[in-house]
């Protein structure tokens, strides 16, 4: 009879993607929307706008943010934003999150794939929302310059938790 071997680190990389699998399985999502900027480029006054429908109340969300960009031109250690939601201009909410690049080392944080580094941040893990309908995402860079270069896409995602 031939004995068959696995590594640790296959059981350790088999165990976490079988974890992700689950943990995942029953979230609904929401959203899960990408925004390319032109020319790698986001201009302090343009925010990006997501549309997210919204039917349960009785749920919290798990709001996230994924940025990519290039680290040979953008060489920041976080980056501030403003986030506003809001349903029919009736009810606006707003919150001014910092995604960290780096960590207190000054090691990228982040998949790097090439120059590009893709970072994902929660940045609301128990979002609820008062009311059904169509919400409105409305988020802005802060940073202290006109326009940003290097930024290359930004992603926003809502799961129910």
């Amino acid at each position: 009879m031939k004995k068959i071997s696995i590594g640790r680190g296959r059981i350790v990389r088999y165990g976490l993607a079988l974890a992700l699998l689950f943990s995942a399985c029953g979230n609904k999502t929401l959203i899960d929307e990408t925004h390319p900027f032109e020319n790698n480029t986001w201009l302090r006054f343009n925010p990006e706008i997501f549309k997210v429908q919204v039917n349960n109340t009785d749920i919290s969300n798990c709001v996230a943010l994924t940025l990519r960009y290039d680290t040979a031109i953008f060489q920041q250690s976080q980056l501030p934003l403003l986030v506003d939601f809001y349903i029919d201009s009736n009810e606006l909410h707003n919150f001014a999150p910092v995604m960290r690049l780096r960590d207190s080392k000054g090691k990228l944080r982040g998949e790097m794939v090439g120059q590009y580094c893709t970072i994902t941040d929660t940045i609301d893990a128990r979002r609820t929302y008062n009311s059904p309908g169509l919400y409105t995402y409305r988020i802005k860079q802060r940073t202290s310059k006109y326009e940003i270069h290097g930024i290359n896409s930004l992603t926003l995602k809502i799961v129910e938790n």
